[in-house]
Order: structure tokens, then sequence, then C-alpha cells
């Protein structure tokens, strides 16, 4: 079930594009996304649109993602309870694994993304939650009291109850902010070790919940702190824990890049490609790669289909555009520019500068 999700397609009837007032950049996903978490207590259901038009916009960015999933869980609050105690009839439902789907996507891009939004989960949750150690700690983290929220998640980690080893991950995210990755790695390294040191198979997990997810995120944790060949064995490791897991190929990649060996670089992308047919975001990101290798005319194809994937998200049409131009197709390269020009974020001033130049060269050459 983990590797069919991992694939999944995108919905094929997605709700229609939100306005947005004001001097608001509708080519920006932030923009969205900020509406989004303005509204989502009031308005769920406006705000989960708002959250998919944020992830169509960049299908690269984990938060879009992760605050649909939220919305899900927000609109049957009784529902998410249920969720938490593991009852088997919710765990099973197809509605609950499409959504946990949303989760694992977003951990596929960052499993350590900010998650200041799951504090409205569990400030709603009825009874005895209000005063848990959980809840207070996600009210802290959202309120970025980031200490008193590492003190109440410890509480829920020396609690010996297996069920909430993954507050480990949640006590991780408190020292993000502060760049504080030694005492996060600290955690993630606890929480894998307890995970692999678990005897309890009765328990139900979430589909996002494992160890494939925990290595890939130390990983990443070590590349912030400098440690590539430290992160390249996490990444192997994810690897061989789940040889569908795409999102580790792809850093394994980067680290070959990285140490010039271009064949190697080239085959992990390739491979997460294959692996992930259906994600724009890795098939936009194996063309940059072999943009940056000087393969214009190979970058092409995976390019193309990123856009094909997901028409709106622009920088796969600049980097079309530059693939074109490598490729000596002068009409397509001005094409694929005026159409990354269309979309792009107006935050994006390297690239549309870059674009801008490019166009009033390339429509001046013989």
């Amino acid at each position: 079930m983990l590797a069919a999700l991992m694939t999944q397609a995108p919905a094929s009837s997605p709700p229609g594009r939100p306005l947005l007032s004001g001097r608001a950049d509708i080519n920006d996903w932030q923009a969205y996304f900020d509406k989004g978490a303005e509204i989502l207590q009031r308005y769920p259901n406006r705000a989960d649109s708002m959250f998919h038009w944020a992830h169509r916009l960049d299908p690269s960015r984990a938060e879009p993602l992760y605050a649909r999933w939220v919305t899900f869980w927000l609109k049957d609050i009784g529902r998410f309870e249920e969720y938490l105690d593991d009852d088997a009839r919710v765990l099973e439902s197809a509605e609950v694994i499409a959504a946990d789907s949303l989760f694992l996507r977003a951990m596929q891009r960052n499993p350590l993304v900010p998650r200041p939004l799951v504090a409205w989960l569990f400030n709603a949750l009825p009874g005895s939650w209000d005063d848990n150690p959980a809840t207070r700690g996600w009210l802290a983290y959202s309120k970025r009291q980031y200490p008193l929220a590492a003190s109440y998640f410890g509480q829920m980690t020396r609690s010996n109850n297996e069920r909430y080893v993954w507050f480990h991950l949640a006590r991780a995210l408190t020292f993000m902010p502060d760049q504080q990755f030694d005492s996060a790695t600290t955690e993630m390294n606890t929480l894998l070790a307890r995970l692999r040191a678990s005897m309890d198979t009765q328990r139900m997990q979430s589909i996002y919940e494992s160890q494939e997810i925990v290595t890939y995120a130390i990983g990443l944790l070590q590349i912030v702190r400098g440690l590539p060949d430290s992160a390249r064995r996490s990444f192997e490791r994810a690897v061989e824990e789940n040889l569908a897991f795409f999102p580790a190929h792809m850093e394994l990649g980067e680290l070959a890049l990285g140490r010039f060996n271009r064949g190697a670089a080239e085959r992990s992308f390739r491979q997460a490609a294959e692996l992930a047919p259906n994600e724009a975001w890795v098939q936009e990101r194996l063309g940059a790669i072999l943009l940056r290798m000087g393969k214009s005319a190979d970058a092409l194809v995976p390019l193309e289909r990123a856009i094909q994937l997901e028409p709106y998200y622009a920088e796969s049409y600049w980097l079309l555009a530059k693939a074109w131009e490598g490729a000596g197709d002068k009409t397509a390269a001005i094409k694929a520019y005026q159409q990354y020009l269309e979309r792009a974020p107006r935050r994006d001033t390297t690239a549309i500068n870059d674009s801008q130049r490019r166009l009033a060269a390339l429509r001046t050459s013989p």
C-alpha cells in the first residue's frame, strides 16, 4: 500500500481556482497557502481549495500537502480522536488512507516541515485532551514557544508508551527554527532506535510512519550539519529499507553530483523519476540535473512530462526554455520563456530578469 500511494496520481476533479484579494500574487504558492491558513478555522473547505492551489503552483513544497491533511481532520474532529485512538475502522477507511497519502507526500518532500497548524487539531479535541502534554506542546509550538513545546513533547516521549514514540519527531521540529540541528538529529536517532527495537506488531500505524522516512530525515539533517558522507549512508539505508523510496534516490544523486560522479547522479535521478512518474517536481528535478550536466536534449522529455502533470508550475517552463535553447530550437525556447513569464511569481526576480533578457536576445538574433 505504501509503494502504491507513493506514486499516486493527482485528483481527477480539482477545485476551481479561488480568488485572492488585494495585491496578492496569484502566481505565488505562498499567497494561497497564507490565505488558507488565515481562514482555516472558520472556512475549512475554502482553506482546502487554497492549499490545493498552493500545491499546484509549486508541487515541490511540503506545506500545502500537510495543510490539506490538517484540513481533512478539522472537518470531523471526532474522527481525528478515533484516529489517535487507533480505531481500525477509521484507519482502514478509504478517505483516511487518501488523507494520509497527502501527509506521506509532504514527508517525501520534507519530513521536518514546520507544522504549526496541527495545534488547531489538538486544541479542538474534547475532554481530557485540553490538559494533555501533546495539546500543550502543539499550542506552544504554534506560538513559537519552542523550548516549552520541547518540554511538553519530552513528557510524551518519556511515557514509555509506544503509541507516543513519534513525539520524538515533534520534539525534533522544535529545534529546527533555531538551527539546533544536533539536538534534532539526536531526537530522530532515538526515534529510529525505538522503532527498530519495538516488537509491537499489533498497532496499526499510519502509512507515513515508516523507518525510511526517519532515516531520510536524519540524512537531510546530516547535510545541513555538513556531514555528506554520513548523509549518504543514511540515504543508502533508506533505500535498503524501501527500494521504492524515491526521495532518497534523488538525494543520493545530488551527493554523487557533488563528488563529480555524473554517471551515478544521472542513474539515481532517473530511477527516482521512474519510481514517481506522477510527481511533477521529481520529473522537473531530473530535467534540471540533466541541464546542469549539459544534456539539453535529454532534459526535454522529463521537463515536458512535468508540465503535462502540473501546467501551473512556472519553474518547469523556465528550465524547458533553457533546454530548448541548448537544443538549438529558438522558436520553442521563445514560447517556453513566454509561458514562464505568464506564470512566474513576482518574487522570482532573477529568473524573470533572465527570461526577459533571453527573450530580447532570441527575438533579435538571426
